[in-house]
């Protein structure tokens, strides 16, 4: 995976196909925190990681390594 960190979350969330109001919900964030994470303004907290792994699937070494 190539990107910042709120460019992958931001492919990961438009891969579901899904709005930011869906996918923050199911994350337990605010829409406006999601934003704030896919513009890099913000980094995700651990427990954002964590749900991202549970309800996505998502592989944190690959998500994490590498960051540009």
């Amino acid at each position: 995976m190539s990107g910042t960190i709120g460019t992958r979350v931001k492919r990961i969330r438009n891969l579901n196909e899904m709005t930011q109001v869906e996918f923050s919900s199911l994350l337990g964030i605010s829409q406006g925190r999601l934003s704030e994470i896919e513009k890099d303004i913000t980094k995700p907290s651990a427990e954002t990681l964590i749900a991202l792994r549970k309800r996505f699937k998502v592989d944190l070494n690959e998500l994490l390594s590498d960051i540009d």
